[in-house]
C-alpha cells in the first residue's frame, strides 16, 4: 500500500481499467485482498482515482470510514471483482 496522503486517505495498487469504469467507482467501495477467497486486510470509500506513472494502470484514493473485513469469494477477473449494487 502507498504512503498515506496529507488528506487521511489510502492509495490502492495500479489496475488496468477504462476511464469511464474508474469514475463509476468512486463513490463505491474498495476492498483489498491478498487472495481472491481471504477476508480483506483493508478497504474503505473511494474518494477519486488518478492515472499512476508511466504504467498505463490507476490507482484508487479512498478513506476507511467502516467495515473492511470481508470476502468477495466471487465475480473475480483477473486482479479485480467488481460489483455493482
Amino acid at each position: 500500500m502507498n504512503p498515506r496522503p496529507a488528506d487521511g486517505s489510502f492509495a490502492s495498487g495500479k489496475w488496468r481499467l477504462s476511464d469511464e469504469l474508474a469514475e463509476e467507482l468512486v463513490g463505491g467501495r474498495i476492498y483489498l485482498h491478498e487472495k481472491q477467497k481471504a477476508v480483506a486486510w483493508h478497504g474503505g470509500t473511494i474518494k477519486f482515482w488518478h492515472y499512476a506513472e508511466d504504467s498505463g494502470r490507476k490507482a484508487f484514493y479512498y478513506v476507511v470510514d467502516g467495515d473492511y473485513q470481508i470476502v468477495r469469494p466471487e465475480n473475480w477477473a483477473q486482479e479485480m471483482a467488481i460489483v455493482r449494487r
